[in-house]
């Protein structure tokens, strides 16, 4: 392995990271930079299958009818098929808590699945060429019995306020932040 390949593994584990935050704040500029302008996306048929464009209305009008979502990626592993393609499986575990306008009816669903990616380098940039998701299991939480004794604590910012999203200058530029981080 040599640093050429260290920085794609690293850049390709951004995108993932960066795609995860995006549906987590419903923020859908993050998750429609994760993706190729001409990306194709095979979900399950109950919910996308088609153009990356097609994805992203259809998170954003499905992602807003949760209360929170939190996803965690796990076990992720990168093959490269030379030196601007790898192919990348990547666990996935999510939490959804429906709102009274989601399928799930204020109920809670745990997801377990494998993101299979296809990952291009185009024009420097990694970005995910084709995206397929793998679902292992679901389960469904009984809505009674969740509790909440911490409320001030327990509070999701999905409306672009969360204290994580602050702007930042990267690692060469001059620091944009004015204050300790996190808030």
């Amino acid at each position: 392995m040599n640093i050429d390949e260290l920085g794609a593994r690293a850049e390709i584990h951004d995108v993932l990271l960066r795609y995860c935050r995006g549906l987590d704040r419903v923020d859908m500029s993050l998750v429609r930079g994760a993706f190729h302008q001409d990306a194709w996306i095979d979900f399950p048929k109950s919910l996308h299958v088609g153009s990356v464009d097609g994805f992203v209305d259809f998170l954003a009008a499905e992602m807003p009818d949760f209360e929170r979502t939190m996803h965690f990626l796990g076990n992720s592993l990168i093959n490269f098929d030379g030196p601007d393609v790898a192919h990348v499986e990547t666990y996935l575990s999510a939490d959804h808590q429906g709102s009274g306008r989601s399928r799930w009816k204020h109920e809670t669903v745990k997801l377990w699945a494998r993101y299979l990616d296809r990952f291009e380098r185009r024009e420097g940039v990694w970005r995910i060429a084709r995206r397929r998701m793998v679902v292992d299991w679901m389960f469904k939480y009984p809505s009674e019995g969740w509790f909440d004794d911490h409320p001030d604590a327990s509070v999701t910012r999905r409306d672009g306020s969360d204290p994580a999203l602050r702007a930042t200058a990267g690692f060469t530029g001059t620091p944009a932040a004015t204050d300790e981080w996190p808030a």
